[in-house]
């Protein structure tokens, strides 16, 4: 008897997929262009900002969020279904349960053997059946459903890091646009001072009328820009509250753009450790380990099902002896079920699955590929603004030299307009070129967070599932 305890033991624990070993890829042991990572902070990294705005913000977009809220819900929907799948594992047992009154044909060749023709009939009945999962076709239905779950909660994370990531970059740009708007609308109030000067000299006789015209026409030009930027911040505002969850609103300002403080110091990360950080990259392995499981349900079907059945109930045609010893039935058994032609449908869907593991590894590889681009996509970019916002100091500081010195001589009358006019159309550019280089540089920071994933996607996460009233303990690796 313990030897066949143990026979079975071995069967029942025999899965047909192929064990899982993470793809092996060669990466570079550091990233081209390496930043410092002294005392830099990945939990909540936005408040570093210094701005109250953005962090209210953001814990709105966490709290509130629709596409977060979808995702939210559709990790449900995958828990379902694991308990739907993990429910073949047990026993399955249905009550059937029947009262009828009724009348035979008077012309049936069997009467019955009471001779009435006009009968009463009781039932209930208990049915049983466990499928015994001797090649583990159910175990690997399990396993991949699993998988398809954990990879639904990091689908979930990649909602949370374009999120908050989508917010910070969208207020910058907000801030950005603002500080722009300024600095046109300034711009023509000062072209409206020079037109004025152009008429005056043009009535004078001291010029000809061309100075005044050219001085309508950059007047205009600023105009444009203005309207231009009023578009742009409405857009930005109307997008703001679509990740906030609201419909279109003024987003309440923090501190200006010049105010935003720059971290100095990214988290630190090694292209090894980058598999662990991306949820997008965990979720891809997720999905392979899936596929995998999957060859084993596939593999299970090339042999025979085995189901053991049985029934026990009362059957009686009067409800006072329903219950009687006399009225119970029982029945038990075994069924076999084993498919022995299907026109080569087994080797195919065999196939099949094969080939959407092959599909969910390169995916996989691809997807660790483009991660490794965009972090160095991100630094290199991160590196180069920084640079470009000093590059871009320096211009403002010698275009403003530049309009003070040609406005001096033009006042006295020993330079033409024409010279005024474009050092004031290089100060103006230079203005709003500074401030989108200050932009970028942000902008390029968070791009930096976004790419290497890390721990402020679980906090993040834990957040707005707290916020939606959950409580999830998977961190990567189980549930508990």
């Amino acid at each position: 008897m313990k030897r066949v305890f143990v026979l079975f033991l071995l069967f029942t624990s025999c899965t047909l997929y192929p064990p899982y070993h993470r793809p092996s890829f060669e990466s570079a042991d550091e990233w081209r262009t390496p930043l410092n990572t002294d005392g830099a902070v990945d939990i909540g990294w936005w408040k570093q900002f210094g701005d109250e705005s953005l962090n209210h913000l953001i814990d709105e977009a966490l709290a509130n969020n629709q596409d977060l809220k979808v995702a939210i819900a559709r990790v449900d929907a995958f828990q379902a279904q694991l308990g739907i799948v993990r429910s073949q594992l047990y026993p399955q047992i249905e009550l059937d349960g029947q009262g009828d009154h009724h009348k035979n044909s008077s012309n049936n060749t069997s009467p019955p053997s009471s001779g009435k023709q006009i009968l009463n009939a009781f039932n209930f009945i208990f049915h049983a059946s466990y499928l015994l999962d001797l090649w583990g076709e159910v175990r690997s239905a399990v396993e991949a459903s699993y998988h398809d779950y954990l990879a639904s909660i990091e689908a979930r994370r990649i909602v949370v890091l374009a999120i908050v990531s989508d917010v910070a970059n969208t207020y910058v740009q907000l801030r950005q646009f603002d500080q722009q708007l300024v600095i046109a609308k300034k711009t023509v109030e000062d072209r409206a001072r020079y037109y004025y000067l152009a008429k005056v000299r043009f009535d004078l006789g001291l010029t000809s009328e061309m100075p005044v015209e050219q001085a309508l026409t950059e007047i205009e030009v600023a105009q444009v820009d203005v309207e231009n930027f009023q578009i742009a911040i409405a857009q930005t505002e109307n997008l703001l509250s679509v990740l906030i969850g609201k419909s279109s609103i003024a987003i309440d300002r923090g501190i200006p753009l010049d105010g935003l403080s720059m971290p100095p110091a990214v988290p630190s990360c090694l292209p090894s450790e980058i598999v662990s950080q991306r949820p997008d990259l965990r979720a891809a392995e997720q999905r392979l380990m899936s596929a995998g499981a999957q060859i084993g349900v596939a593999k299970a079907k090339f042999f025979p099902q085995i189901s053991l059945t049985g029934n026990f109930g009362y059957e009686s045609i009067q409800l006072n002896t329903l219950l009687n010893n006399q009225s119970n039935i029982w029945e038990y058994g075994a069924n076999v079920l084993q498919e022995i032609f299907t026109g080569g449908r087994l080797i195919s869907n065999l196939q099949l699955t094969q080939a959407q593991q092959r599909e969910a590894l390169h995916s996989y590889l691809s997807t660790l590929l483009n991660a490794f681009k965009e972090v160095n996509d991100a630094l290199i970019s991160h590196k180069i603004n920084l640079e470009l916002v000093e590059t871009q100091r320096k211009r403002l500081e010698a275009t403003q030299n530049y309009l003070r010195l040609s406005n001096l001589l033009y006042q006295e009358g020993e330079t033409d307009y024409l010279t005024f006019l474009d050092a004031e159309r290089q100060f103006y550019r230079s203005e709003i070129d500074y401030e989108e280089a200050k932009g970028n540089s942000f902008l390029s920071l968070v791009r930096i967070y976004q790419a290497l994933g890390g721990g402020w996607v679980f906090d993040a996460d834990a957040v707005a599932l707290d916020q939606d009233g959950r409580c999830e303990k998977y961190k990567g690796g189980a549930i508990d």
